[in-house]
């Protein structure tokens, strides 16, 4: 089984959420002891890992992970609401943290 690597975030400097993903990346990093890297509009490694429209068209941000053999896979790509239609990192994080336990068991 692969093993992850490094966290990627690939966001732009503009985007209304910026700073949550972040955050978001942050903390995931903190907790796991994985690496990150922040990308400012790589589309190009979006377009052939993340997750696209049905144009074939990316979207910003997204975080991915680099596992070992490699590989790369889209943990997030849209940040879920909570009741007051916010923005809500906490069960973001919880969404990556459960994609980078699948990934590695």
């Amino acid at each position: 089984m692969a093993k992850p690597v490094k966290l990627i975030l690939v966001t732009a400097d503009h985007h209304p959420q910026h700073k949550l993903w972040l955050q978001l990346v942050d903390e995931v990093a903190k907790e796991t002891g994985l690496s990150k890297e922040v990308r400012i509009e790589d589309y190009v490694l979006l377009t052939e890992y993340g997750d696209t429209d049905d144009l074939g068209m990316p979207w910003l941000p997204q975080l991915l992970v680099q596992l070992d053999d490699n590989s790369v896979k889209v943990l997030i790509s849209r940040l879920p609401l909570d009741k007051n239609l916010k923005p809500d990192v906490e069960e973001a994080k919880q969404i990556v943290m459960s994609k980078l336990n699948e990934i590695t068991n």
